[in-house]
């Protein structure tokens, strides 16, 4: 299946989409939260859209290689719904297509993705590799069916981290048995980024993961896979710069896929390129918005709110941040019960209050949409409360900041203690730390607040985020140049925003905070160096600290 660019999408026109895609969220941002979704607002994607190129033509007749082609090709941008709908069509239009059985297990997989499948989608995974199977005639068809089939095979029985083994192994099996078969290919590279070391920082697997994708780009040179998976294996601090280029022109492969648009604002964000995260998630957001799945609002409209809400923080944008927020809380309708909304519910508010210190409103946040199924996701639920513990340390409310504390701890011991549940444990473990280090300040027990942040900056310096936040709520690095600013120590303070900034650059409080202890310390260039990069960031806002910066910055 071949979707080229063509003439009329020129950057002109792209631009002119940009536009229209926030004019469009401008104008639903009015009204939306008086509507509710409904069925027939949902329209499914079609071959006819552009979403890059999967070459595929050995399926089961011309008319369903274009069809299978298209719902391979959303597999690789993650749009599973709709490629789930794809594949029904084969299944429907040729009960004995292997293909449409291969297709609607995969569909089932989301490898990046925090969401774990529950016993009824394993079982019903497991039934349709088993008709895959049976159907399966030549060699690709036999090595596809086993890849898929090994996810499913005893899936009650294993953990996540299990099943993802096994994938890899499949998938990377096929690859090798089909040296020359790209999607195969690209489903190892897949497979392998989702079994990485977390805490290997060689970043040895995903280097190698980046360079398949490369190399499939020169072959093909719009596959959506490469262009995808390229931006997940560089989705880290020391990497991100390699898929810049990738980042940029990815959203052009499939400029009507949501998570395409989303997706290069990974990149975006590990580097600080606020204002191209913004627009992309505004077009993400306003194309989720008119795919509803089921009559339900779409995870991909939350997840690109989630990602601008916290670009505009950095941009000193505050009213343009809480316009999202306003919707999100007022809005009415069914949410689909994923991951990715639960973290955005959960994550928004203490973003807001946090990164502009209001540390009263921090102590004080509650969960929304009470009706939300909260208990699956006790992980996302834990936000609330290291935002309310942080803004009750800096209150000195140790009550409040006790029991965060213990909310914390209850909500950590919901995981059973096996390696699917140990990062969640562990980013839990590091938000304890946190509240403790701001409970032991509010006790003047200042020494032991610091050994505690730091023990909880390293932690959190030692893992990496997961895909599905565009960055902690306050990274514990900078909150420990915070509490050595509190404790009149600004040397110490600007090695800790220094090094929080490598990670998480442009950063509007890290960056001030490095400006100021500079400035305390009469480090001149420094002082002058940070305080421009703040005014880059923005330099006509009234809020106090780009007042301050302007008083002593020589130049923008």
């Amino acid at each position: 299946m071949k979707r080229v660019l063509s003439e009329q999408t020129t950057e002109e026109n792209l631009l002119t989409k940009l536009i229209f895609s926030v004019i469009f969220l401008l104008l639903f941002t009015i009204s939306c939260s008086d509507q509710k979704v409904s069925n027939t607002q949902k329209t499914y994607l079609t071959p006819d859209i552009m979403c890059g190129t999967v070459q595929f033509s050995d399926g089961c007749s011309p008319k369903l290689d274009t069809l299978i082609a298209f719902g391979i090709a959303l597999i690789h941008h993650m749009t599973y719904d709709d490629a789930e709908y794809t594949f029904n069509k084969v299944i429907e239009l040729d009960k004995d297509c292997f293909w449409g059985y291969w297709g609607k297990a995969m569909t089932l997989i989301h490898p990046l993705w925090p969401d774990i499948p529950d016993e009824k989608t394993l079982n019903d995974g497991f039934a349709l590799c088993q008709n895959a199977l049976k159907l399966a005639e030549t060699e690709k068809e036999k090595l596809y069916g086993a890849a898929v089939a090994s996810f499913f095979e005893d899936g009650v029985n294993k953990t996540e981290p299990e099943r993802l083994e096994a994938f890899r192994i499949g998938w990377k099996t096929a690859s090798e048995q089909l040296p020359d078969d790209i999607e195969a290919k690209m489903f190892s590279v897949l497979s392998m980024l989702a079994t990485v070391n977390p805490t290997d920082k060689s970043y040895k697997e995903q280097i190698e993961a980046g360079a398949i994708c490369e190399e499939v780009m020169k072959i093909i040179p719009d596959h959506p896979a490469a262009f995808h998976y390229a931006i997940h294996a560089y989705d880290y601090p020391p990497l991100a710069l390699n898929a810049i280029r990738v980042a940029r022109e990815y959203y052009m492969l499939a400029p009507e896929v949501p998570h395409a648009l989303h997706m290069p604002t990974h990149i975006f964000t590990r580097l600080g390129y606020w204002q191209e995260s913004i627009d992309l998630n505004l077009r993400s957001a306003a194309a989720a918005w008119k795919m509803p799945v089921n009559g339900q609002i779409s995870n991909h409209y939350f997840h690109a709110l989630d990602y601008a809400v916290y670009a505009y923080l950095q941009l000193s944008q505050f009213e343009k941040a809480k316009e999202i927020s306003d919707i999100l809380d007022t809005l009415h309708g069914s949410f689909q019960p994923l991951p990715q909304i639960a973290y955005s519910l959960a994550a928004i508010p203490g973003r807001m209050a946090l990164e502009y210190q209001n540390w009263t409103e921090a102590a004080h946040i509650s969960l929304s949409h009470l009706n939300f199924p909260w208990e699956k996701f006790p992980q996302y639920e834990a936000l609330i409360y290291y935002a309310r513990g942080i803004g009750a340390g800096r209150i000195k409310n140790l009550e409040i900041t006790k029991q965060s504390i213990q909310k914390l701890e209850e909500l950590q011991k919901t995981f059973t203690d096996v390696e699917s549940n140990r990062y969640w444990i562990n980013q839990i473990e590091i938000q304890k730390k946190v509240v403790k280090a701001w409970e032991l300040y509010t006790q003047n027990e200042m020494e032991k607040s610091l050994e505690m942040m730091i023990v909880a900056a390293d932690l959190e310096d030692a893992t990496e985020k997961n895909p599905v936040t565009p960055g902690t709520l306050l990274p514990a690095r900078e909150m420990l140049g915070d509490l050595y600013m509190e404790l009149n120590r600004p040397k110490d303070a600007l090695i800790q925003y220094e090094l929080s900034l490598k990670k998480n650059p442009n950063r509007f409080n890290s960056i001030f905070g490095a400006g100021r202890s500079a400035e305390l310390i009469g480090d001149k260039k420094k002082t002058e160096y940070y305080y421009n990069q703040l005014l880059k960031l923005n330099n006509s806002s009234t809020r106090q600290q780009i007042v301050h910066a302007k008083s002593l910055a020589t130049h923008i």
